[in-house]
């Protein structure tokens, strides 16, 4: 929205310059984009009248003309072709400077001497707002132009204009009488507006013969329509023309520039139709199918059944909302006239104007709501306007109307404005507030106000409304900086949030790289590796492989390795932290359950490991990251073999388990079937996937201070030979639970198979670290232990020292 700074002073007094105008505007929640100023930087041209043109004595293509600038006669030659005598100009006088900084001074031209220069409307950097002659030549100004006049003056150039950068809840500030009441209640002052503007009736005969009727009256409320005899096209009066370019709307004769006056003014499209082609009555109905119609920009539309627009019993003659019809276009020859003033729902003329690909100004602001209360007063500054440029007689009116929504009213409480804004404001101020916003208001008892709502704000409906209007006008920098109160604005990462970076922090130091794949998935991949038969379907996917919503996050990531490995990226540590979506009930009939999971995938190897060698990032590469993940958040994983379900079908036996903590399962870890390779042309990729949550509930991330060991620590290896289907994990617990007080660490060093280790079983290899915090062990007391833990695996397990 353009605003006028002249425009705007003729409804409030104002002693600001348009940047502190904007600056209080913006404070007050009417954003202000820009300032325009419209002179572009031109001084001393003012408006001459050309008296005599001769032919130059010395030059076939130059001019001689004299000419009358209300303070002097100058002589000045030109080579310009397209002035006459008696034609008003712009006359640069010796002194004026251009934009550009070109300076204007006497100069003699082939023998005669020029005083000034004639200018053109891109000399000046100005609209063309002259006669058709002015196209391409001097500017030729109208024949009731002033002479000796400032050319600024005149074009009301010395005009500000501020860009409103209007959001949607705001479209009452799309009209100059609006804009002076915010503005006014921001500097509390008063604006003057005439009573047109306060929602007045105007009061005219009811016309019987011009019938209105609404077919569809849940797109259009109201049809208000003014009856006008005698009318005269011809241009509208300069200080009109002055105000429609500032605003960016090209004047075009008096009566459009009236509906485009009043639809500025007062935020009402407005539009006219030649009265003596409109045939029977004016119905407001959808298109029928196969209806067309040529609109003002001279284009056929076709139209479809869910368009609304203004008929006669000859078919459509306008679009509504949107654009008129060519064929009742008002005309020179145009004697009576029908100026439309209704409302249109904005949604129907939104979707109306998409499908056609044309916007008007009429159409932007039905989209964001027009007040139907003010169809019959805009009529009425219509009415006063036509009379005062002479340009028709208003004779009759004629309305029909549907329904109007009820005037709202809001009930507040001090005590509720108080707490929401967290200040302490009197009944007082608050009744200042309403009062500068004229409202009017009744108060209750107990500190209570029922405040009845305009209908130009239509923003405002609830209680919290009133209170951001509250806070807004009486100042946003009034109200004190205070910290955040309450459980989810302490300034701080929650539980959840810290805990997602302290692992994201850990897999990224492990050499892993995290990803982000689709929250949708192919059915049949979902199904594999999620949960089967509980997978969301999507109405209309993005692609038919990504027709559901998954329930897993494995085989985004087995798409994205696979799409790597296709470019021979081959060496991959890939993860990713996401939400998977689970169904309470298919079909849906409520939001699903979205379920926080990490997943990782790893394969090939590293060539550029800290050893300076090649390093696998095999099964127990992918363990030991999950083991350090386990670690570094106080928790213990506990592996278990696979033993039946889905995953006994996918991961490799002998390369795979189930992750539990504390006894909740977490998650799997393996490597998957050689068959799956090749399916995916991968190379023996090892995935893992862990509920979030679960994660999260056994972690321990409180930090444990110990003061450094007093006394050294005594290690000891173990080998033994078990059978092939004996759990490492098995083992590790039980050397744990042998090896008393003193025993701190297993570890699990070596797995070997082969000779000469006996077929079908296997030799794993142990590391034991003891310590006392009291004393320094002695040998013969760890070898105990040690003989202790050997017996005991033996026993259980039919283990061997293999020495």
């Amino acid at each position: 929205m353009r605003v006028s700074m002249e425009w705007l002073k003729q409804y409030l007094e104002l002693c600001l310059s348009p940047e502190e105008l904007a600056e209080v505007l913006t404070g007050g929640g009417i954003e202000v984009e820009g300032v325009e100023c419209l002179n572009k930087g031109f001084a001393e041209v003012y408006i001459g009248e050309i008296l005599d043109i001769q032919p130059h004595p010395d030059a076939q293509k130059l001019q001689v003309c004299r000419l009358n600038t209300g303070r002097e006669e100058l002589t000045i030659v030109t080579g310009a072709s397209n002035v006459l005598i008696g034609d008003k100009v712009p006359v640069a006088v010796p002194g004026a400077v251009l934009p550009g900084g070109k300076e204007i001074q006497p100069v003699n031209m082939r023998g005669v001497k020029s005083y000034g220069m004639l200018c053109s409307d891109k000399e000046l950097e100005i609209e063309a707002v002259g006669q058709e002659r002015s196209k391409g030549g001097i500017l030729i100004l109208s024949p009731d132009a002033p002479v000796g006049e400032s050319l600024e003056t005149y074009l009301g150039l010395q005009d500000s204009v501020l860009e409103l950068e209007l959001y949607p809840n705001r479209p009452d500030c799309l009209a100059m009488v609006n804009v002076a009441r915010e503005a006014g209640t921001l500097l509390g002052k008063k604006p003057v507006l005439p009573e047109w503007a306060r929602e007045e009736m105007p009061s005219w005969p009811e016309d019987v013969r011009q019938k209105v009727e609404i077919e569809d009256p849940e797109l259009s409320w109201r049809y208000s329509a003014l009856l006008v005899d005698d009318v005269v096209i011809q241009p509208s009066p300069v200080w009109m023309q002055n105000r429609l370019r500032a605003a960016g709307v090209r004047p075009i004769n008096n009566i459009v520039d009236i509906t485009n006056y009043c639809m500025l003014e007062m935020g009402q499209p407005l539009h006219a139709f030649d009265r003596d082609k409109l045939q029977g009555t004016v119905r407001v109905r959808k298109a029928k199918q196969g209806e067309t119609m040529v609109s003002l920009d001279g284009i056929e539309r076709k139209l479809e059944p869910d368009m609304l627009v203004i008929a006669d019993d000859n078919g459509p003659q306008a679009i509504a909302g949107v654009m008129g019809g060519l064929e009742s276009e008002v005309t020179g020859k145009t004697c009576r006239i029908l100026f439309e003033s209704a409302h249109f729902l904005g949604s129907s003329v939104r979707r109306t104007s998409r499908k056609l690909g044309l916007r008007s100004e009429s159409s932007s602001r039905f989209e964001k709501g027009v007040n139907p209360y003010w169809t019959v007063p805009t009529l009425g500054r219509v009415a006063e306007l036509l009379l005062e440029l002479e340009a028709g007689v208003p004779m009759s009116f004629t309305e029909k109307v549907c329904a109007l929504p009820p005037k709202v009213r809001i009930e507040i409480a001090v005590s509720t404005v108080n707490q929401v804004l967290g200040v302490e404001y009197t009944d007082q101020e608050i009744e200042k507030v309403f009062e500068a916003l004229d409202f009017e208001y009744l108060k209750l008892s107990d500190c209570r106000y029922s405040v009845e709502i305009p209908s130009y704000r239509q923003d405002l409906k609830i209680e919290v409304d009133l209170i951001e209007e509250i806070a807004r006008i009486i100042g946003y920098d009034k109200i004190p900086t205070t910290l955040p109160q309450g459980s989810q604005t302490q300034g701080c990462r929650t539980p959840e949030q810290v805990f997602r970076r302290k692992l994201r922090k850990i897999l990224i130091k492990a050499g892993m790289n995290e990803v982000i794949s689709y929250s949708f998935s192919n059915k049949e991949m979902d199904d594999q590796w999620g949960s089967e038969g509980r997978n969301i379907p999507l109405l209309n996917p993005l692609r038919e492989e990504l027709g559901t919503m998954r329930t897993s996050l494995l085989p985004g990531l087995l798409e994205i390795a696979s799409r790597n490995t296709a470019r021979r990226n081959t060496d991959l540590l890939l993860f990713e932290i996401g939400n998977v979506y689970l169904p309470k009930e298919l079909p849906l009939k409520e939001q699903p359950n979205e379920v926080s999971r990490i997943a990782g995938l790893a394969q090939g190897e590293s060539k550029r490991h800290w050893l300076n060698s090649q390093v696998k990032f095999d099964f127990f590469y992918v363990k030991g990251i999950l083991t350090q993940i386990a670690e570094e958040c106080g928790m213990e994983f506990e592996y278990r073999r696979i033993e039946e379900g889905k995953y006994c079908s996918l991961l490799h036996p002998g390369r795979s388990a189930s992750i539990y903590s504390k006894g909740e399962y977490l998650g799997i870890l393996g490597e998957i079937y050689p068959q799956l390779d090749q399916k995916w042309d991968l190379q023996c990729p090892v995935l893992f996937e862990l509920d979030f949550g679960a994660l999260s509930r056994n972690a321990n991330l409180a930090v444990i201070a110990k003061s450094y060991p007093r006394y050294p620590a005594i290690q000891r290896d173990l080998a033994v030979v078990v059978p092939e289907e004996v759990s490492a994990e098995d083992i590790k617990k039980k050397v744990m639970a042998l090896g008393g007080e003193f025993l701190k660490e297993v570890e699990l060093f070596d797995v070997y198979q082969g000779q000469p280790v006996p077929a079908g079983h296997k030799s794993l290899a142990f590391t034991m670290r003891y310590q006392s915090a009291e004393r320094t062990l002695k040998d013969e007391e760890v070898n105990t232990f040690n003989f202790d833990i050997l017996s005991g695996i033996q026993q259980e397990f039919g283990a061997k020292w293999r020495k």
